[in-house]
């Protein structure tokens, strides 16, 4: 089994290959912008002071090309945003949907293909002058993926009006369905449970009702195998998940902390505790 760091080193020489045979390219290109579109947009159409206003970044991939989830998964590096803002403004944590199983055996990694939105509400301050038009800037490096992987960066901006009202710009749509795919608390009346059983964490979810085929994406890195099948079994109330252990996990571990994602496309944000035990696992 590799370690990620081989993997990630394979990677990149993969990259210093590619970038040998692509065309030349001006100064303000990336190689990888052959293969992605990146705009910076936002949902409204005017700053309202000491309002937050959305802003995302879209990335519409080629074909057959991939960049990544917060947790990439066996390879790869989620892309990273350098917010350069007006003074007073402050962008919150940038918001992640929940990503797909790209399987590359006998790897997987956790990211997205054709097209997906990375969204943060920038809160602006009081006292801004109405008519005055503000820059929100962003410089985006990023990897995209497919028989090999490719490094960029983008420098992107948007200019927006300020004004006493917003309202809502052509992209409403795109953020309105991001927002459908962001993993929401787990629900309070959910009884989940979970146990260290051998080579498997072993999960109960009792959640009132089946729930298709689940999936689980762990948050951190080397915990459970990637690209190992998940099996889950229906139990009254929900279902059970085995979970294969990475072979690089060290010791045993505490929690489990990931996004569940539902057969109905709903994801839950998850945080386990995890029990260690060789019996079988009851429910809480």
């Amino acid at each position: 089994m590799l370690d990620r760091s081989v993997i990630r080193l394979v990677c990149f020489f993969s990259v210093g290959v590619t970038c040998l045979v692509l065309p030349t390219l001006t100064k303000a290109e990336s190689p990888g912008d052959q293969h992605v579109k990146i705009e910076l947009i936002s949902e409204q159409d005017a700053i309202v002071p000491h309002r937050k206003v959305w802003v995302g970044i879209r990335f519409d991939l080629q074909d057959g090309w991939h960049t990544y989830w917060v947790n990439p998964g066996d390879s790869g590096e989620p892309p990273r945003i350098e917010w350069e803002l007006p003074e007073g403004f402050e962008a919150d944590a940038i918001q992640w949907p929940y990503p797909q199983r790209l399987s590359i055996p006998p790897f997987a990694d956790f990211g997205y293909e054709h097209q997906v939105l990375l969204i943060a509400a920038v809160q602006t301050p009081p006292g801004l002058k109405e008519g005055v038009r503000e820059r929100i800037a962003a410089r985006v490096h990023y990897l995209v993926c497919r028989d090999v992987c490719i490094p960029g960066q983008k420098q992107l901006e948007l200019t927006l009006p300020v004004k006493s009202r917003a309202v809502a710009g052509s992209d409403l749509q795109l953020f309105e369905a991001t927002r459908c795919r962001l993993p929401q608390p787990a629900p309070e009346r959910w009884k989940i449970s979970a146990a260290s059983i051998g080579d498997d964490f072993v999960l109960n979810l009792i959640i009132g009702r089946s729930a298709g085929a689940p999936q689980f994406f762990p948050l951190e890195e080397e915990q459970i195998e990637n690209a190992a099948p998940q099996t889950a079994t229906t139990i009254p109330g929900g279902f059970r998940l085995h979970l294969k252990k990475s072979g690089h996990l060290l010791k045993p571990l505490s929690r489990l902390r990931g996004v569940m994602v539902l057969g109905s496309g709903k994801a839950y944000r998850v945080d386990i505790p995890v029990s260690q035990s060789s019996s079988n696992v009851h429910t809480q």
